[in-house]
């Protein structure tokens, strides 16, 4: 959804003052032979704050993805945390080509620090540059990071890149997720429009990550004439339901009451639907003409809990038809709205 949400930011959004936050819940359509057929259509929710690019605006959207996860009732989350231009940068600085920089992602992604070595041998690396990638292959931590700096000016953008990962650590410890935050050198998404940290929200024994975000600085540009810095995130839905029902959490179903209500006196019917639903209770109107026996049968199909059956006034008992239970009674309407125990 990040293309629609940059196309509606310029367009509709040209003179919001920033920095601008917005969410989003909405089906998302992808092809790719990665995905299953059934996955080619999911429900994301997500978030986006743009027209800021500091370290406090990825520090804000990494622990809200983390509190949003812990809020749905998942456990034992963490986030591994890469840098998209970091690696990018490192690999220019080497010179390395296309079809070398695909091989050089290849071995950090498998952890081949073996492998790594003997490529960076292999192809002429500086040493210094040698020891920037070998020591980042090895951070799982992002404080780890302050051991690493590359001497001299022409470095000077690598080296600010380190620093704010320090900082970002920082901010991340502030809002004490820092634990759950993982460096992973190797992450980089294959969208390319990212342009600073890259991150990706797991569970244990999921198998797959719930989500994930980024910063793209320079992506909205695309869809007009404002230039503006943003990072954000995004979760699949269905996904996180997997993650809990693997976690053993009950996901909770609807438990408000649904009711129809019939009588052959339409303004009390609608006023005992307004009464109803005013409550919290989800009622319609039978407005069928159908007979009472029709009205049930139809309740039964349509998994209505209850149908109740008006007079000329709602100061008299109405008839109360339990669906479920097969039973019938004759109660006034505040009765049987305080047996239901109020639905808000």
């Amino acid at each position: 959804m990040t293309a629609p949400v940059a196309r509606i930011v310029t367009t509709r959004m040209p003179s919001a003052p920033e920095p601008i936050r917005l969410f989003y819940v909405n089906n998302v359509f992808r092809y790719s032979q990665s995905y299953l057929k059934r996955e080619r259509e999911f429900c994301q929710a997500g978030v986006e704050l743009v027209g800021c690019n500091t370290p406090e605006a990825d520090g804000e959207i990494l622990a809200l993805l983390i509190s949003s996860l812990k809020e749905a009732g998942l456990r034992e989350v963490r986030v591994d945390l890469g840098y998209a231009s970091l690696l990018k940068d490192l690999m220019n600085a080497a010179g390395l080509d296309t079809q070398q920089k695909v091989s050089v992602q290849g071995l950090l992604a498998c952890r081949d620090s073996v492998g790594l070595k003997k490529f960076m041998e292999q192809n002429g690396f500086p040493s210094n540059l040698r020891d920037a990638f070998l020591q980042l292959s090895r951070c799982r931590r992002l404080d780890e990071v302050s051991s690493i700096s590359l001497s001299g000016s022409k470095y000077d953008k690598l080296n600010k890149q380190l620093g704010s990962l320090l900082e970002l650590q920082e901010i991340l410890a502030d809002y004490k997720v820092d634990e759950l935050v993982f460096f992973d050198f190797s992450l980089t998404k294959k969208i390319e429009y990212y342009t600073g940290i890259v991150f990706e929200a797991s569970v244990p024994n999921l198998g797959l990550p719930l989500g994930g975000g980024g910063r793209y600085d320079n992506f909205i540009e695309k869809f007009g004439k404002l230039k503006l810095p943003a990072t954000g995130f995004a979760l699949e839905i269905g996904k996180l339901l997997q993650a809990l029902t693997a976690q053993g959490s009950k996901i909770p179903e609807s438990s408000k009451t649904k009711v129809i209500v019939a009588s052959k006196f339409r303004d009390t019917a609608v006023k005992a639907v307004k009464t109803l639903r005013d409550s919290g209770v989800i009622a319609s109107l039978e407005i069928t003409g159908r007979s009472l026996e029709k009205t049930i049968e139809y309740a039964k199909l349509t998994e209505t809990d209850y149908v109740v059956s008006a007079g000329s006034s709602l100061k008299s008992p109405v008839t109360v038809y339990d669906i479920k239970a097969n039973v019938s009674r004759n109660v006034t309407l505040q009765t049987f709205l305080k047996e239901l125990g109020g639905q808000r």
